[in-house]
């Protein structure tokens, strides 16, 4: 399957897919953005992908705490509109 722009999609394995709807069953859901957090100014920024953090980060100045995906309460999560 091809997406929109151009690139492959990630199929994803049959055991990844069991154990992500086991933990959906459990209320808790994949993280998939990249949050850069700075510890001096306060400021939270969330990036689809690493090289578009690096972008962002290059040049800037201070201490800057950066979380990987991970697991989050699906009540935790803003809704979409």
């Amino acid at each position: 399957m091809i997406l929109e722009d151009g690139m492959p999609a990630i199929k994803k394995s049959k055991i990844r897919k069991e154990i992500e709807d086991l933990l959906a069953d459990k209320g808790l859901v994949m993280e998939k953005t990249i949050s850069a957090f700075d510890l001096d100014g306060g400021e939270v920024h969330h990036f689809d992908d690493w090289a578009e953090l690096m972008i962002f980060l290059k040049g800037r100045r201070g201490r800057w705490y950066i979380t990987t995906p991970g697991l989050r309460r699906a009540n935790d999560l803003p809704e979409k509109r």
